[in-house]
This record gives structure tokens, C-alpha cells and sequence, in this order.
């Protein structure tokens, strides 16, 4: 994975924070007063909309106790902790919120140390980050942390409002009877959508055009393997990683060389809970599963698919695309980097282009990239949800920043970027006076719009004039990875994406069968390909799939699901 993380981090946009002068008052938000009386509503009001705005301060500080998960990533400098940072001095001075740490353990560690103080009806703290969906519903459900529906209303930012409300899904994992319980926590969605890359030195070799359809991709690929435009016989027309998954198979859905495409037009997204007519079905079971594994097959036995496909994951993909095997390989829009970048140094002259995925009859369809992680929870009898909004919303300010914000260049100055000798801007590692490291590390929550940087990425591509910082920086991008996200973008509004429709935790049948299910569709649906068993197998599959458990996830997911509506 070492590989996708580091070209995960070249493809995020730098979204820094707007930088508003914090002003000093004498009330905390209209909670309580110094007194422990409640504030006049004028003055509540005029608080509530300075928290808003990021520009409150308290006075005296008020306290926020967390934990913390840490991992090796999390580094300090100057002599800092966890405790005493750059970081914790900025949420004293400026915003007058002490962050204190009850207590930190490596991420490995962190759900059982919960967990035993859940157990043991130990104090709590008063937020508390998961990106761990079936703590998270634990949390959710013990009745120590609370509805933060009215504090979101009352004190988030419109810029925080807009951004989780971007999106029916960014509440759903956290929502249950119509409360939200948390506030979610984001990666970058679109990350791994599907984007097709081909070996643009092979088609204009062969003076062939891009396909945009199945029976055009199916000529082109018997074209790459005829013609030899590579120059060799080892050629691979279509890389697919049907060995993902390590443990937990997951032949189709892998984030370099998927093929939930193939499935997609016929009717279905595979290891995917899909909504139809109101209820959730695993796209796994669903009869169009039949068509896409039997053109799998019939490529697989055409030699567009590698024999050794099943044992080859993502790395192992990206070995071969590097090596200059792979014509065609559906992938992230970061593919830009790596493993092109390698490819290119083996192979002069080489480049893959990106371009939409082929259409069957008029459809083209894949999964969308899952991009809820976790949230964070505030605490039932927490008094200063006032103090989390304002230190929340100073720091989401920090989305697409303008040129005046305090952390247009980045979080800190002689941290994550310096300023040179002459003046210009830089976040190197080897300019930073004692060595790089990331502030964001030390928050209660990183800062996340999800949509943003595709979205940016993809303003650019269409040639419009960047305005913001982080849109200029964007502006300097590999062009062909702009492409890609133009072609992100698009799919969402033509949806060709469809999204996970189920982001809650484990039911408790998955818990117990899901194991053993994944691997019975990994083992079915490679056999069907591979011709060890027929296409007619798949129907047994499905009455195993419900026997052996399948059938009580999807009751279970389903009851879930309509708790999350209502």
C-alpha cells in the first residue's frame, strides 16, 4: 500500500485554514457566564454568531479533554508533545480552548482501551474521534455521547454547513432515528474511481482512437494482442488485480485495476449494498452478476486478461504497468504518478492517457469511492460544544483558503512549509529548519472536504481561471491527472458512480459470517471466470450466500438502513 499512499498525498489538494483575528470576551458562548449564570439572550446571539464567524475568544480558556490514537506517522519537534505543540498554543491564544489529552496509545491499542472504560463506566471524554465504524456505533448507542444536531445548527459555520451538507451520504453513517450523533470524519472521495488508462504510444502506433464502448474496447484489445505494438507476446491487453484483498478477497472492487464496470451497465455493482425499490440488496447476488462474470470469462479466455490475474493484487498490477505489459488498465485518477511515472522510466517513450470508461448499450456504471471515515462525539453533560464549534469552524475555514488567511501557506510556519531566504515558499522537508512534520497529526479532527480537491482538479482541466491559493497550486499539476479528475467530476453529475448505499457499522451477523461469505463469492466468481465451474453456478451460490448468513446481513442491514431515514 506504501506505494497508493504516497501518490494519495501527491493528488490531495493543500486546504488551509481562513485567517480570522480572534477578539477577546468576557462570556463563554452563552453557556454560562464566569458568574455560573446563564447570559442574556442578546448576548448569547451576538456569541453564538462570533463562533460562527471564528473570531470568539474565551475568557478564562475553557477546557476540552480527548484521546488520542497515535501512530508512526506523528512526529514532534522543538521538544513538543502531544500536550504542549504549536498546535494546543494556537487553540490557547487565539481561541482560548485548552486541549487536554487524558491519554494516548498506539492506534492498535486505541478500541480496547475504550471499549474497557465503557465497560468499566469509567469517565469519558469530552469528544472523542473514531474512524472505527463499529466503535463508533458502540459510542453511538452506550447513551454517554449526545445529539449534536441543535449545537451543529447553532454554531457551525456556513462554510461547515455547506460542506457536510454537500451530500445526503455525509451524515449517514452517523445518523440514527433521525439524530446525528456525530460530526463525520472524511477521506478524499473519488480517490479510486474508475478511470480508464491506456498506452497512448500503442494507439497512436496502431492509429487507433480511445473506445468508448464494450465492442470498441473488445477490438482494441484484439488489436493489442495481434499487433504487437509493445513490440513483444507478453503483453497484457487489460490489467485487473483479481487477486486484492489479501485476506478478505475482493476480486473486482480493488482500488488499481477494477472492474465493477464490467458489471455495471448490466445491472449491479459487486461487494456493494445497492438500493432498490427503497430496500438494500448486495449487488454480489443480484442476476446481472451472471452477465458480467460471463464477459469476464470470454475475455479471460481470449487472452485480453492475464492468466495469473487471480494472484496478482494492486502492487503486483502496478509492477506489470510499470514493466509495460498493461495496453489498458482502469484506475485512479492519481495513476498520473505511479506506477506511471515508473513506467516511463523503464520504457522511453511510453504514456498512458486517461479517458472515460466504456459504455454497454448506453450505460456506463462503477462504484463510487467510500469516503466516510468514523466521526468525532461529544459528550452528553460536555458544557463547551460552543468551544468545539469555534475551534472547528476556525480550522474548516481553512478549506480553499483565500490569500489573506492565516494559513494560506500551510498550518505553521517552520513546520509543514517555510519561507526561504529569498522569499519564496516552500514545504521540502530539507528547507524546513529541523525537518518536515504535519500539524494536522495533532487535531481533534483534520479539516475535510471531501469533494474539493476533484472538484478543483477538474475546474482547472476545464481551463477555467483558478482564483484561490490552492486552486493556483492545483494549476501546476500533471496535466493528464487534471484530465482524470475532469472525468471524475463527470461521471458524479451523469452518475455514472454509484455509491455504497449501506456506511454503518457491522451487524452482528457480519460479524460472525462475513469472513466466510467474502470468500465464497471471491472463490465462486473466480472459478466461474477461470471456466472451473458454469455460469449456472452462480444461482447456488446465491441460495449458500443466504444460508450461510447472507440472508440475515441483508435483514439486519436493512433495519439499519431505515433507522438512518427516519
Amino acid at each position: 500500500m506504501g506505494k497508493k499512499i504516497s501518490m494519495i498525498a501527491l493528488a490531495a489538494v493543500t486546504v488551509l485554514s481562513l485567517g480570522l483575528s480572534a477578539c477577546s470576551e468576557s462570556t463563554d458562548a452563552g453557556k454560562k457566564t464566569a458568574a455560573n449564570s446563564p447570559a442574556p439572550n442578546g448576548q448569547q446571539e451576538a456569541a453564538a454568531q462570533a463562533i460562527q464567524q471564528g473570531t470568539y475568544k474565551f475568557d478564562p480558556p475553557v477546557t476540552i479533554t480527548t484521546v488520542k490514537a497515535t501512530d508512526s506517522t506523528m512526529k514532534f519537534k522543538n521538544g513538543e508533545t502531544m500536550e504542549n505543540n504549536v498546535h494546543t498554543k494556537w487553540a490557547h491564544d487565539q481561541l482560548g480552548i485548552d486541549l487536554k489529552f487524558l491519554w494516548q496509545v498506539p492506534g492498535d491499542q486505541f478500541n480496547t482501551k475504550l471499549r474497557l472504560m465503557l465497560t468499566a463506566n469509567e469517565s469519558l471524554p469530552d469528544v472523542l474521534m473514531t474512524m472505527d465504524g463499529a466503535l463508533m456505533e458502540e459510542l453511538m448507542q452506550s447513551g454517554k455521547y449526545e445529539d449534536i444536531s441543535a449545537d451543529f445548527e447553532k454554531y457551525a459555520s456556513p462554510k461547515v454547513k455547506q460542506i457536510y451538507n454537500s451530500s445526503p451520504l455525509n451524515w449517514q453513517q452517523v445518523t440514527i432515528g433521525g439524530k446525528k450523533m456525530a460530526l463525520p470524519n472524511f477521506r478524499t472521495a473519488g480517490n479510486d474511481n474508475a478511470v480508464m488508462w491506456i498506452r497512448q504510444d500503442w494507439l497512436d502506433k496502431l492509429g487507433m482512437k480511445a473506445p468508448t464502448t464494450f465492442a470498441e474496447l473488445e477490438t482494441l484489445m484484439q488489436a493489442f494482442l495481434d499487433k504487437k505494438p509493445g513490440g513483444s507476446d507478453n503483453v497484457i491487453p487489460l490489467g485487473v488485480s483479481f487477486g486484492s484483498g489479501g485476506s478478505s478477497p475482493n476480486p473486482f472492487a480493488s482500488w488499481l485495476g477494477e472492474t465493477t464496470w464490467v458489471f455495471g451497465p448490466y445491472g449491479t455493482v459487486p461487494y456493494q449494498w445497492l438500493e432498490k425499490d427503497g430496500k438494500l440488496v448486495h449487488g454480489s447476488t443480484l442476476p446481472a452478476m451472471k452477465d458480467g462474470l460471463a464477459k469476464l470469462k470470454d475475455w479471460y479466455n481470449k487472452g485480453y486478461i492475464s492468466k495469473e490475474a487471480g494472484l496478482q493484487d494492486e502492487n503486483k498490477l502496478g509492477e506489470l504497468i510499470a514493466q509495460g505489459r498493461v495496453g489498458i488498465v482502469v484506475a485512479p485518477s492519481w495513476m498520473s504518478g505511479w506506477p506511471q511515472t515508473d513506467m516511463q522510466k523503464n520504457i522511453p517513450g511510453s504514456i498512458m492517457k486517461p479517458y472515460p470508461i466504456p459504455a454497454l448499450n448506453g450505460k456506463a456504471v462503477a462504484k463510487d469511492t467510500t469516503y466516510l471515515n468514523g466521526g468525532l462525539l461529544i459528550k452528553k453533560d460536555f458544557q463547551h460544544a460552543d468551544a468545539l464549534f469555534l475551534y472547528l469552524n476556525r480550522l474548516f475555514a481553512g478549506v480553499n483558503p483565500d490569500e489573506n488567511s492565516e494559513f494560506v501557506n500551510g498550518w505553521f510556519k517552520d513546520y509543514d512549509y517555510t519561507i526561504k531566504s529569498d522569499g519564496t515558499l516552500s514545504s521540502v522537508d530539507k528547507d524546513i529548519p529541523g525537518g518536515k512534520v504535519d500539524p494536522s497529526k495533532y487535531f481533534l479532527m483534520a479539516p475535510t472536504d471531501p469533494f474539493l480537491g476533484m472538484k478543483i482538479r477538474a475546474k482547472i482541466a476545464r481551463g477555467e481561471t483558478p482564483v484561490t491559493p490552492s486552486e493556483k497550486k492545483v494549476a501546476g499539476g500533471v496535466q493528464d491527472g487534471l484530465i482524470a479528475a475532469r472525468i471524475v467530476d463527470d461521471g458524479w453529475k451523469s452518475g455514472i458512480y454509484v455509491p455504497q448505499a449501506y456506511m454503518g457499522a457491522s451487524t452482528p451477523t457480519m460479524q460472525s459470517k462475513q469472513g466466510i461469505l467474502v470468500k465464497l463469492e471471491g472463490d465462486t466468481f473466480l472459478s466461474i471466470i477461470y471456466g472451473k465451474k458454469p455460469i449456472d453456478e452462480f444461482d447456488n451460490f446465491v441460495k449458500e450466500w443466504m444460508s450461510l448468513g447472507g440472508e440475515n446481513i441483508t435483514k439486519e442491514v436493512n433495519e439499519a438502513y431505515q433507522k438512518t431515514k427516519k
